[in-house]
């Protein structure tokens, strides 16, 4: 019986102290971004790129950053024989914990000096440090495809004899549809879990896109390792169809993309007419979001911005 009443203790401290090493804070910060006349970013990208600089310089201040090296071997030839090894090393550098969300709208003011555009963007908001490493989860939107495409721009899913092909898009870049093109989303998590999906469709409108609307439950479960593709009914019946639509010449939505090894339900949103996903507002879901993560130190919150592009607005 001490034993046991040891053992308790024992975890019972171990689980205090993680909860305590794994603090938050109010923080600010303040980045500059200069762009020279040939950069391809939009207006609306590198206003954006700037706050999500000034955010990650926020949490560098106050929590520190995280450096991952890797030693890299390259082989050369030249004329058919080997000209020797070069290594190098490759350091990345992250910043030591999460944005849980904003306490003040980020202000972002523009200049225009010695033929550069400056962006100025100063942020507050409320940060979480981590203190182990991150759950990596392997997703990427993609859109219709087919199988004369381009090798390593097509992705192939289903049985050999049931095979669908799909689009993918260039690392890094922001993915960009046409007015009512259909999306997808491959998606794979390293242990079992919960995942949900939601569209960011501007300041007022946050859509829930997974779980689907005829599902009976608040939460979708996959097993780790195993490859889903979601919003394609040739995958699963219960599917919807999915399209990015805009009336705008050009409209930027984010895909939210949730993730827990615990279970957890999405919000409690509310269904608009049958065509269309069950949705809420947008300050409502960064409240709930924000109460989620912080109840739930494992949960991993991955966003993607993607463009909507119409050439026939105002036609």
């Amino acid at each position: 019986m001490r034993r046991l009443y040891l053992s308790f203790i024992i975890l019972f401290s171990l689980s205090v102290g993680r909860a305590v090493a794994q603090r938050e804070a109010k923080v600010s910060g303040e980045y500059v971004l200069e762009l020279s006349d040939e950069s391809n970013l939009t207006l609306k990208e590198a206003k954006r790129r700037c706050i999500e600089l000034a955010k990650a310089k926020a949490i560098k201040n106050e929590f520190g950053e995280m450096l991952t090296s890797d030693v890299i071997e390259s082989n050369t030839e030249a004329d058919g024989r080997s000209a020797g090894s070069y290594f190098w090393e490759n350091t990345v550098a992250q910043a030591k914990g999460d944005w849980l969300g904003d306490l003040r709208q980020p202000e972002v003011n523009v200049d225009y000096m010695d033929g550069k555009l400056m962006f100025t963007a100063k942020v507050y908001g409320l940060a979480r440090e981590v203190v182990q490493s991150r759950t990596e989860l392997q997703w990427e939107l993609l859109r219709t495809g087919s199988s004369d495409g381009p090798k390593e721009k097509t992705v192939s899913f289903g049985r050999s004899d049931t095979k669908c092909y799909y689009t993918r898009f260039n690392e890094g870049e922001t993915p960009e549809f046409t007015n009512r093109e259909r999306v997808f989303l491959k998606f794979r998590a390293p242990a079992n879990g919960f995942v949900v999906v939601y569209l960011i469709e501007g300041d007022d409108e946050t859509s829930c896109l997974l779980p689907y609307r005829n599902s009976p439950f608040g939460r979708m479960e996959v097993i780790g390792g195993r490859d889903y593709l979601f919003f394609d009914k040739r995958q699963d019946p219960q599917a919807p169809t999915y399209y990015l639509q805009t009336q705008r010449p050009s409209e930027d939505n984010q895909f939210v993309i949730i993730y827990s090894p615990h279970p957890f339900n999405k919000c409690n949103d509310v269904s608009n007419d049958p065509l269309h996903p069950n949705s809420l507002n947008t300050h409502d879901f960064q409240k709930w979001l924000l109460s989620n993560q912080r109840h739930d130190r494992e949960m991993v919150v991955n966003k993607q911005w993607v463009r909507i592009v119409n050439p026939n607005a105002g036609q």
